[in-house]
């Protein structure tokens, strides 16, 4: 049976949000409910989930060893990954460390990039999905448009909120598409949300 120490003691139950965005605002408040001492993280200052957590850093979540070192500063009993611009593999290697990730370091690498995931679905478990194509430079990328048809939509491999999204419906958006998109790169993916539809996932060139 899992025993929750006090908050703001030294035995106390602690969970390090990274991303304290208004979904990560939600797990603040039912941390708080069962008695957890809550430290919020995110990359710029007053975000939501800070404002309802016992204390917070802003830190470059990107940044591994900046990651690492509030993670060993605060010590938290579960890091719960909330946003896709996190150092993934830092994850990894801390909870080879010992740290207690939620859900597991793998499952958060594999879900905060499109392509993982992607793959994942697709090649490894053989999972029914659309169609797709992966480009890293403008002639893949246009190549990859015209397998796949218009309209298709780019996406970011590695975004959040639905940022970085572009709807192609002819030729001429694409090198306009690609200009957004140059430093990510890209998957083309024959959509179904969408009747008719296909969709463009970018990818990291970095």
């Amino acid at each position: 049976m899992l025993t929750i120490g006090t908050a703001l003691r030294p035995a106390a139950t602690r969970v390090m949000l990274l991303g304290s965005g208004e979904l990560g605002k939600e797990v603040a408040i039912e941390c708080q409910r069962l008695g957890l001492e809550v430290i919020a993280v995110d990359r710029y200052a007053d975000a939501p989930a800070m404002h309802v957590a016992h204390r917070s850093h802003v830190i470059n979540m990107l940044d591994g060893a900046a990651l690492k070192a509030l993670i060993e500063q605060e010590r938290p009993d579960f890091i719960v990954p909330e946003i896709e611009a996190i150092a993934t593999s830092m994850l990894v290697e801390l909870e080879q460390q010992g740290h207690n990730v939620v859900p597991c370091a793998e499952a958060t690498r594999l879900t905060m990039n499109r392509e993982g995931i992607r793959r994942l679905a697709a090649e490894t478990l053989e999972l029914p999905t659309s169609s797709y194509r992966f480009a890293d430079n403008e002639q893949s990328f246009c190549q990859a448009v015209a397998e796949i048809g218009y309209p298709c939509i780019v996406k970011p491999v590695m975004s959040s909120s639905g940022k970085g999204q572009s709807l192609i419906r002819e030729e001429q958006q694409l090198g306009a598409a690609w200009i957004t998109h140059s430093l990510v790169g890209a998957l083309v993916e024959a959509g179904s949300l969408l009747k008719g539809w296909s969709n463009l996932i970018s990818r990291s060139l970095c």
